[in-house]
């Protein structure tokens, strides 16, 4: 059985544990492989640089498969970043994958909220893992617990929330026929079956 290959456009320990599992469940034989890649984003992206960094991390990795022809199936980026919402501050990660056929998805973790006085240092040109490892005494949190972990008493960990992200992404993928359609009409068959 040919494995389905998948590049990450990263080489941390976590995120590629992350996409490894989350790919298992749908495909039977999966090969991953991590890829020191740059995002080409700060690094304590803020909103739309945090799907920017994700997207630019799977395409360089699709870079690299058609040079050094890695024949990979699917490329995927995960970067970590601060969303602004309803004038309050979340942690997030986005998720994005691209597969071949160029079809594309974005998933992204769960939301949750930061302190002010956290904000008030990342907007002043800190990061949240050098935060977050001040608060712990912990050092190289991107391959431990992260601030999620942190914050929730290691209820939800960095590897639980990046492989559901990962399977959020996934979606389009799996339902291929609802997301990427072939049939020019299927749009329209889809919005007149709702009466």
């Amino acid at each position: 059985m040919t494995p389905t290959k998948v590049l990450i456009g990263s080489e941390n320990n976590i995120k590629i544990e992350s996409v490894r599992r989350s790919f298992s469940k749908f495909f039977k034989s999966v090969e991953i492989k991590g890829l020191q890649v740059d995002s080409r984003v700060p690094d304590q992206p803020f909103n739309e640089e945090t799907f920017t960094g994700a997207k630019n991390r799977a395409e360089h990795a699709r870079r690299i498969n058609d040079e050094q022809h890695l024949n990979a199936n699917f490329f995927v980026g995960i970067e970590g970043g601060v969303l602004q919402l309803h004038k309050r501050w979340f942690q997030f990660t986005v998720i994005y994958i691209l597969d071949t056929q160029h079809r594309e998805s974005f998933g992204t973790t769960g939301l949750y909220e930061l302190p002010d006085w956290i904000i008030k240092k990342l907007l002043a040109g800190s990061e949240l893992r050098h935060i977050i490892e001040n608060l712990t005494q912990n050092s190289n949190t991107k391959k431990k617990q992260s601030a999620s972990g942190f914050l929730t008493n290691g209820e939800v960990d960095r590897l639980q929330n990046y492989t559901q992200a990962v399977t959020f992404a996934l979606i389009p993928f799996l339902q291929d026929n609802l997301y990427f359609p072939r049939n020019s009409d299927y749009s329209w068959n889809l919005n007149s079956s709702r009466g």
